[in-house]
Protein backbone atom coordinates (compact mmCIF):
# COMPACT_ATOMS: atom_id res chain seq x y z
CA UNK A 1 0.00 0.00 0.00
CA UNK A 2 1.07 3.23 -0.47
CA UNK A 3 1.71 6.00 2.07
CA UNK A 4 -2.02 7.53 2.30
CA UNK A 5 -5.28 5.83 1.29
CA UNK A 6 -8.20 8.47 0.12
CA UNK A 7 -11.64 7.21 0.31
CA UNK A 8 -15.14 8.82 0.90
CA UNK A 9 -17.88 7.47 3.25
CA UNK A 10 -21.45 7.45 1.72
CA UNK A 11 -24.57 7.20 3.21
CA UNK A 12 -27.71 5.42 1.12
CA UNK A 13 -30.38 5.70 3.13
CA UNK A 14 -28.72 4.84 6.34
CA UNK A 15 -26.46 2.04 4.63
CA UNK A 16 -22.86 3.66 5.40
CA UNK A 17 -20.09 2.58 3.58
CA UNK A 18 -16.46 3.64 2.42
CA UNK A 19 -15.79 3.55 -0.81
CA UNK A 20 -12.40 3.52 -2.28
CA UNK A 21 -11.24 4.02 -6.23
CA UNK A 22 -9.10 0.87 -6.74
CA UNK A 23 -8.52 1.01 -10.63
CA UNK A 24 -5.02 0.51 -10.06
CA UNK A 25 -5.47 -2.73 -8.34
CA UNK A 26 -3.57 -1.41 -5.00
CA UNK A 27 -6.13 -3.07 -3.10
CA UNK A 28 -7.50 -6.73 -3.42
CA UNK A 29 -10.42 -7.96 -1.36
CA UNK A 30 -9.37 -11.06 0.09
CA UNK A 31 -5.87 -10.33 0.80
CA UNK A 32 -7.23 -6.89 2.82
CA UNK A 33 -10.34 -8.46 4.23
CA UNK A 34 -8.81 -8.15 7.26
CA UNK A 35 -8.03 -4.56 7.12
CA UNK A 36 -11.18 -3.79 5.57
CA UNK A 37 -12.83 -5.73 8.44
CA UNK A 38 -10.95 -3.30 11.04
CA UNK A 39 -11.96 0.12 9.08
CA UNK A 40 -15.41 -0.71 9.23
CA UNK A 41 -15.00 -0.72 13.64
CA UNK A 42 -16.90 2.22 14.96
CA UNK A 43 -14.98 4.24 17.37
CA UNK A 44 -11.72 2.69 16.48
CA UNK A 45 -11.79 3.25 12.55
CA UNK A 46 -14.02 5.12 10.24
CA UNK A 47 -16.83 2.47 10.78
CA UNK A 48 -19.13 1.53 8.58
CA UNK A 49 -21.53 -1.17 6.77
CA UNK A 50 -19.21 -2.32 4.62
CA UNK A 51 -16.42 -1.67 2.35
CA UNK A 52 -16.68 -1.01 -1.54
CA UNK A 53 -14.05 -0.96 -4.08
CA UNK A 54 -14.47 0.20 -7.23
CA UNK A 55 -12.58 -1.44 -9.94
CA UNK A 56 -11.74 -1.67 -13.99
CA UNK A 57 -14.30 -3.79 -16.16
CA UNK A 58 -13.73 -5.02 -19.53
CA UNK A 59 -17.48 -5.62 -20.20
CA UNK A 60 -19.03 -2.58 -18.37
CA UNK A 61 -18.15 0.99 -17.03
CA UNK A 62 -16.98 -0.02 -13.86
CA UNK A 63 -16.70 -3.35 -11.47
CA UNK A 64 -17.30 -3.36 -7.95
CA UNK A 65 -16.45 -5.47 -4.88
CA UNK A 66 -17.94 -5.40 -2.07
CA UNK A 67 -16.52 -6.19 1.45
CA UNK A 68 -18.88 -6.93 4.62
CA UNK A 69 -17.57 -5.53 7.91
CA UNK A 70 -17.00 -8.97 8.97
CA UNK A 71 -14.35 -8.69 6.08
CA UNK A 72 -16.58 -11.97 3.90
CA UNK A 73 -17.77 -11.00 0.43
CA UNK A 74 -21.02 -9.97 -0.44
CA UNK A 75 -22.63 -11.03 -3.79
CA UNK A 76 -24.57 -7.74 -4.39
CA UNK A 77 -25.89 -5.50 -2.29
CA UNK A 78 -28.53 -2.35 -3.26
CA UNK A 79 -27.51 -0.11 -1.15
CA UNK A 80 -23.68 -0.27 -1.96
CA UNK A 81 -24.26 -0.25 -6.00
CA UNK A 82 -26.05 2.91 -5.36
CA UNK A 83 -23.49 4.71 -3.39
CA UNK A 84 -20.83 3.42 -5.82
CA UNK A 85 -22.94 4.45 -8.61
CA UNK A 86 -22.48 7.53 -7.32
CA UNK A 87 -19.13 7.48 -6.64
CA UNK A 88 -18.57 6.26 -9.83
CA UNK A 89 -20.15 9.42 -11.50
CA UNK A 90 -18.08 11.43 -9.06
CA UNK A 91 -14.95 10.29 -10.48
CA UNK A 92 -15.82 11.32 -13.89
CA UNK A 93 -16.34 7.30 -14.79
CA UNK A 94 -19.34 7.67 -16.17
CA UNK A 95 -22.15 10.27 -16.49
CA UNK A 96 -25.96 9.73 -15.72
CA UNK A 97 -26.49 6.27 -17.05
CA UNK A 98 -24.07 3.45 -15.62
CA UNK A 99 -23.40 -0.28 -16.20
CA UNK A 100 -21.04 -2.07 -13.74
CA UNK A 101 -20.41 -5.58 -13.07
CA UNK A 102 -20.72 -7.71 -9.48
CA UNK A 103 -19.89 -11.38 -8.93
CA UNK A 104 -20.36 -12.39 -12.31
CA UNK A 105 -24.16 -10.50 -13.03
CA UNK A 106 -24.15 -6.99 -15.13
CA UNK A 107 -26.44 -4.06 -13.51
CA UNK A 108 -27.29 -0.52 -14.76
CA UNK A 109 -27.96 2.14 -12.44
CA UNK A 110 -29.05 6.16 -13.34
CA UNK A 111 -28.13 8.88 -11.52
CA UNK A 112 -29.80 12.44 -11.29
CA UNK A 113 -28.27 14.20 -8.50
CA UNK A 114 -28.86 12.19 -5.24
CA UNK A 115 -31.07 10.17 -6.42
CA UNK A 116 -29.98 7.05 -7.87
CA UNK A 117 -32.24 3.98 -9.38
CA UNK A 118 -30.36 0.38 -9.63
CA UNK A 119 -31.82 -2.36 -11.97
CA UNK A 120 -31.97 -5.33 -10.40
CA UNK A 121 -31.30 -8.51 -12.71
CA UNK A 122 -34.79 -10.80 -12.43
CA UNK A 123 -35.75 -12.77 -9.36
CA UNK A 124 -36.51 -16.09 -9.61
CA UNK A 125 -39.63 -17.44 -7.71
CA UNK A 126 -39.84 -17.26 -3.87
CA UNK A 127 -40.11 -20.73 -1.58
CA UNK A 128 -43.14 -19.62 -0.12
CA UNK A 129 -43.23 -22.68 2.70
CA UNK A 130 -40.71 -21.98 5.27
CA UNK A 131 -41.06 -25.25 8.24
CA UNK A 132 -39.09 -23.20 10.87
CA UNK A 133 -40.58 -20.64 11.87
CA UNK A 134 -41.41 -21.52 15.48
CA UNK A 135 -42.42 -17.95 16.92
CA UNK A 136 -46.35 -17.20 16.99
CA UNK A 137 -45.75 -13.37 16.40
CA UNK A 138 -43.83 -13.96 13.07
CA UNK A 139 -45.75 -15.06 9.84
CA UNK A 140 -43.68 -16.67 7.31
CA UNK A 141 -43.76 -14.94 4.10
CA UNK A 142 -40.45 -16.82 2.08
CA UNK A 143 -37.38 -16.74 1.11
CA UNK A 144 -36.44 -14.74 -2.02
CA UNK A 145 -32.55 -14.44 -3.62
CA UNK A 146 -32.93 -10.78 -5.04
CA UNK A 147 -28.75 -11.30 -5.32
CA UNK A 148 -28.25 -12.48 -1.60
CA UNK A 149 -30.48 -14.99 0.11
CA UNK A 150 -33.48 -12.59 2.16
CA UNK A 151 -35.76 -14.21 4.38
CA UNK A 152 -39.07 -12.76 4.80
CA UNK A 153 -41.36 -12.67 7.99
CA UNK A 154 -44.48 -9.85 8.64
CA UNK A 155 -45.23 -8.85 11.90
CA UNK A 156 -47.70 -6.96 13.45
CA UNK A 157 -45.61 -4.17 15.51
CA UNK A 158 -41.72 -3.38 13.69
CA UNK A 159 -40.74 -1.39 16.25
CA UNK A 160 -41.73 -3.33 18.90
CA UNK A 161 -39.69 -6.81 17.25
CA UNK A 162 -36.14 -8.30 18.95
CA UNK A 163 -34.54 -7.72 15.26
CA UNK A 164 -30.99 -8.84 16.33
CA UNK A 165 -32.22 -11.69 18.78
CA UNK A 166 -34.70 -13.16 15.94
CA UNK A 167 -32.90 -12.26 13.22
CA UNK A 168 -29.17 -13.60 14.51
CA UNK A 169 -31.29 -17.28 15.24
CA UNK A 170 -32.73 -17.56 11.64
CA UNK A 171 -29.65 -16.26 9.89
CA UNK A 172 -27.89 -19.32 11.13
CA UNK A 173 -30.34 -21.56 11.34
CA UNK A 174 -28.90 -24.83 9.03
CA UNK A 175 -32.49 -25.00 7.30
CA UNK A 176 -30.58 -22.10 5.19
CA UNK A 177 -26.98 -23.52 4.10
CA UNK A 178 -25.68 -20.30 2.57
CA UNK A 179 -27.26 -18.14 5.70
CA UNK A 180 -29.76 -15.79 5.19
CA UNK A 181 -30.40 -11.74 5.51
CA UNK A 182 -33.70 -11.68 7.54
CA UNK A 183 -36.25 -9.27 6.93
CA UNK A 184 -39.08 -8.17 9.65
CA UNK A 185 -41.87 -6.32 7.68
CA UNK A 186 -44.91 -4.50 8.84
CA UNK A 187 -47.82 -3.43 6.14
CA UNK A 188 -48.66 -0.36 6.16
CA UNK A 189 -51.49 1.60 3.70
CA UNK A 190 -51.31 2.07 -0.08
CA UNK A 191 -48.24 0.43 -0.81
CA UNK A 192 -46.01 0.96 2.14
CA UNK A 193 -43.72 -1.35 4.38
CA UNK A 194 -42.07 -1.04 7.15
CA UNK A 195 -38.73 -2.86 7.53
CA UNK A 196 -36.37 -3.86 9.28
CA UNK A 197 -33.42 -6.06 8.33
CA UNK A 198 -30.65 -8.48 10.41
CA UNK A 199 -27.83 -8.05 7.58
CA UNK A 200 -25.94 -11.18 7.04
CA UNK A 201 -22.14 -10.37 6.96
CA UNK A 202 -22.53 -7.43 9.13
CA UNK A 203 -24.21 -9.96 11.72
CA UNK A 204 -27.04 -7.11 12.84
CA UNK A 205 -29.19 -4.89 11.86
CA UNK A 206 -28.58 -2.12 9.75
CA UNK A 207 -30.69 1.18 9.21
CA UNK A 208 -31.13 0.29 5.60
CA UNK A 209 -30.83 -2.47 3.06
CA UNK A 210 -31.49 -2.54 -0.35
CA UNK A 211 -31.78 -5.91 -1.76
CA UNK A 212 -34.22 -6.46 1.79
CA UNK A 213 -36.60 -3.43 0.18
CA UNK A 214 -36.78 -5.49 -3.27
CA UNK A 215 -37.51 -8.91 -1.03
CA UNK A 216 -40.07 -7.31 0.91
CA UNK A 217 -41.63 -5.76 -2.05
CA UNK A 218 -41.72 -8.83 -3.85
CA UNK A 219 -43.03 -11.39 -0.98
CA UNK A 220 -45.32 -8.85 0.31
CA UNK A 221 -46.33 -8.42 -3.76
CA UNK A 222 -46.61 -12.26 -3.85
CA UNK A 223 -48.64 -12.87 -0.27
CA UNK A 224 -50.77 -9.95 0.14
CA UNK A 225 -51.08 -7.87 -3.23
CA UNK A 226 -48.87 -5.23 -2.31
CA UNK A 227 -48.50 -3.09 -5.92
CA UNK A 228 -45.67 -1.41 -7.51
CA UNK A 229 -44.51 1.00 -7.43
CA UNK A 230 -44.07 0.00 -3.27
CA UNK A 231 -42.71 2.70 -0.82
CA UNK A 232 -40.22 1.07 1.77
CA UNK A 233 -39.22 2.90 4.90
CA UNK A 234 -36.40 1.51 6.69
CA UNK A 235 -35.09 3.62 9.90
CA UNK A 236 -32.39 5.23 7.87
CA UNK A 237 -34.76 6.36 5.46
CA UNK A 238 -37.43 5.59 2.41
CA UNK A 239 -36.36 3.76 -0.77
CA UNK A 240 -39.15 3.12 -3.95
CA UNK A 241 -39.27 -0.47 -5.42
CA UNK A 242 -40.83 -0.97 -8.44
CA UNK A 243 -41.59 -3.98 -10.46
CA UNK A 244 -43.41 -6.35 -13.10
CA UNK A 245 -45.50 -8.91 -11.66
CA UNK A 246 -43.42 -11.73 -13.18
CA UNK A 247 -40.41 -10.02 -11.52
CA UNK A 248 -38.73 -9.68 -14.43
CA UNK A 249 -37.97 -5.68 -14.09
CA UNK A 250 -37.01 -4.49 -10.85
CA UNK A 251 -36.01 -1.30 -10.01
CA UNK A 252 -34.37 0.25 -6.47
CA UNK A 253 -34.13 4.24 -5.99
CA UNK A 254 -33.22 6.17 -3.10
CA UNK A 255 -31.28 9.36 -2.45
CA UNK A 256 -27.33 8.87 -1.21
CA UNK A 257 -25.61 11.18 0.86
CA UNK A 258 -21.81 12.01 0.16
CA UNK A 259 -20.86 12.69 4.10
CA UNK A 260 -17.10 13.23 3.71
CA UNK A 261 -13.89 12.10 2.08
CA UNK A 262 -10.78 11.04 4.24
CA UNK A 263 -7.32 9.88 3.78
CA UNK A 264 -6.29 7.29 6.12
CA UNK A 265 -2.33 7.86 6.70
CA UNK A 266 0.31 4.72 6.70
CA UNK A 267 -0.07 3.98 10.68
CA UNK A 268 -3.53 3.02 10.25
CA UNK A 269 -2.86 -0.09 7.58
CA UNK A 270 0.78 -0.52 7.98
Amino acid sequence: MKKALTFYKISATGNDFILFDNRTALLESRRDAAFFSRLCRPHTAVGADGVILLEQSDRADFRYVHVNSDGSLAEMCGNGSRAVSWFAQKLGVVQDQASFEINDHLYHSTIHGVTVTTDFIPAGRPMLSIPVIEEPALQCGGLIDTGVPHLVVFVDRVAETDVDGLGRKYRHHPFFPRGTNVDFVQLGTEDELSVRTFERGVEAETLACGTGAVAAALIAHVRKGVGSPCRVRFPGGRVQVEFSDDFQTIRLTGEVTPVYRGVLEEPFYA
